[in-house]
């Protein structure tokens, strides 16, 4: 880190929203209110996947909120792609407007395991609100907090491409023994 990069308490650079679970007699599968994130287990690879709602919501976090698992596991993070309702496994990061919430959210994929690790507790590993307030962060200035956002999102979608050709080729490789077994049997060698 360049000597430009500044350290903060999450807290002084964000709104943390602890997360707190509505009434069971508000969940639903019928879309009615807002969708529901319990944890780690609705996250996908980037944002929640929706497989309950909420008509009675108590804690909300907004779209563009990264959304922080703080118990079992402590650590994954998500981007919230729609306003929300957030159960005691999750907490809400809403960034000030001088930070770049993707930048937040890099950061804490990088320091994970060290999220993580900060975790206790003798039935299922977890931390507090206090101790996500109190997590510490290193900022450049905004002009460089963006710049290095653009650069790692310009390298994940290489990644992804590359990635997606490897299934394409993977799944023409796998398609090749019975083509090779049709092409013999038929008398096409």
């Amino acid at each position: 880190m360049s000597n430009n990069w500044s350290k903060y308490k999450l807290e002084d650079i964000s709104l943390i929203i602890a997360g707190q679970s509505p009434n069971s007699d508000s969940y639903n599968f019928d879309k009615n209110g807002l969708p529901f994130f319990q944890g780690k287990a609705d996250f996908g690879s980037v944002s929640p996947t929706p497989k309950v709602w909420c008509s009675n919501p108590i804690k909300i976090a907004e779209k563009n909120d990264i959304l922080l698992s703080v118990r079992a596991p402590v650590g994954p993070t998500n981007i919230a792609s729609e306003k929300c309702c957030i159960g005691r496994g999750l907490c809400a990061i809403r960034a000030n407007d001088n930070v770049n919430m993707k930048f937040i959210y890099f950061y804490f994929k990088l320091f994970e395991k060290n999220i993580s690790q900060m975790g206790s507790g003798s039935t299922f590993s977890a931390i507090t609100n206090e101790d996500v307030k109190n997590l510490e962060i290193y900022l450049p200035p905004i002009e460089e907090q963006e710049r290095i956002v653009k650069i790692i999102e310009k390298k994940l979608t290489a990644i992804e491409k590359a990635k997606n050709v490897v299934k394409e080729l993977s799944s023409y490789i796998n398609a090749l023994p019975s083509s090779i077994l049709r092409k013999a049997f038929n008398g096409d060698y």
